[in-house]
């Protein structure tokens, strides 16, 4: 089990678990939210693993990295991470999610491209996908 009072978390380390909790889980995509180089967040990412703060999966040819479920609860509140989600922002997106789906049927009867109909049926598709994730939707 994580101690914050036998782990110390630097700066960077604080940064890096913000952003894996956000969802970000790769150590490219998590380089290009922080804006650092990929070669410094592996390093973190390293650290953070050998602490027992998060794991890390193969996925493919990509290395991800996530929370470790036991636990998960008294990191986050340990170290003091910033950007606690409210259930106000996921019933917002629970509405949009429900208002597009609404209106499909509709959006089938413009005359869009095949392109924005992608773009449309894609950002329908990653709402479903969030809410599925916190079964926030049936």
């Amino acid at each position: 089990m994580f101690s914050a009072e036998t782990q110390e978390i630097t700066e960077g380390e604080r940064r890096v678990l913000e952003v894996v909790k956000k969802g970000v889980t790769t150590p490219t995509e998590i380089a290009k939210t922080l804006r650092i180089s990929t070669s410094a967040v592996s390093q973190q990412l390293k650290k953070l693993v050998e602490k027992g703060i998060l794991s890390r999966r193969r996925l493919g040819r990509s290395i991800h990295y996530d929370l470790l479920e036991c636990g998960k609860e008294e990191i986050i509140g340990e170290i003091g991470l910033k950007g606690e989600e409210r259930e106000g922002d996921w019933e917002l997106i629970r509405e949009s999610y429900e208002a597009l789906s609404r209106v499909w049927s509709h959006v089938l009867k413009l005359n869009l491209s095949p392109d924005e109909l992608k773009k449309l049926r894609n950002a329908r598709n990653l709402l479903e996908d969030m809410l599925h994730e916190r079964r926030l939707v049936r």
